[in-house]
């Protein structure tokens, strides 16, 4: 189901104890969409809006554990976030956040629209781990956003590559490994 932003929140502190990602995507092209007469940003199930951004939930492949560590780990996210305006010349689905970290560094996959095959994922953004938070058996990873030139050609060009996104937040609480 899609849901237009702003309706329906759910309260934030409930929603931070679930593991998932929390970002915003980018703050200038949500305004931006959100001025237009008719233009929509809105969320698919599961995720869900809330004011500091879209909550993806984590489908429970990876652990944040071993972010900042050598090694790979591969978190996938589930729901999407839909921008639509200019009577249908603007309709753009990120769907299923899929983030790959190896240390310091990474990137964030969504899955490719109408492609013949459903799991292929084209990389969104680059990351860098800007910060990492572990208190009380909860982690919190803090990750700088960057398109990349896919990124930029599912946003219609109006992006330079390597353009900074929304900040991304990756959360998991004590109960969740």
């Amino acid at each position: 189901m899609w849901r237009p932003r702003g309706g329906g929140r759910k309260n934030e502190v409930a929603a931070a104890m679930k593991p998932g990602l929390m970002w915003n995507v980018k703050d200038s092209l949500v305004s931006y969409v959100e001025a237009l007469e008719d233009g929509v940003v809105g969320a698919v199930e599961p995720a869900s809006h809330f004011a500091a951004g879209y909550l993806f939930p984590w489908d429970g492949v990876g652990s944040a554990r071993c972010a900042g560590d050598e090694g790979t780990d591969v978190l996938q996210f589930r729901g999407a976030v839909r921008f639509s305006g200019h009577w249908g010349a603007l309709d753009v689905e990120l769907r299923d956040p899929r983030i790959e970290l190896d240390g310091q560094r990474g990137v964030l996959l969504v899955r490719e629209r109408g492609a013949q095959d459903p799991e292929r994922m084209l990389p969104f953004a680059r990351l860098e781990l800007a910060g990492r938070d572990e208190a009380d058996g909860s982690v919190r990873l803090d990750l700088a956003a960057m398109l990349t030139g896919h990124g930029r050609l599912l946003l219609g060009g109006q992006y330079a590559v390597g353009q900074l996104l929304s900040p991304a937040q990756v959360v998991f609480g004590k109960r969740h490994d």
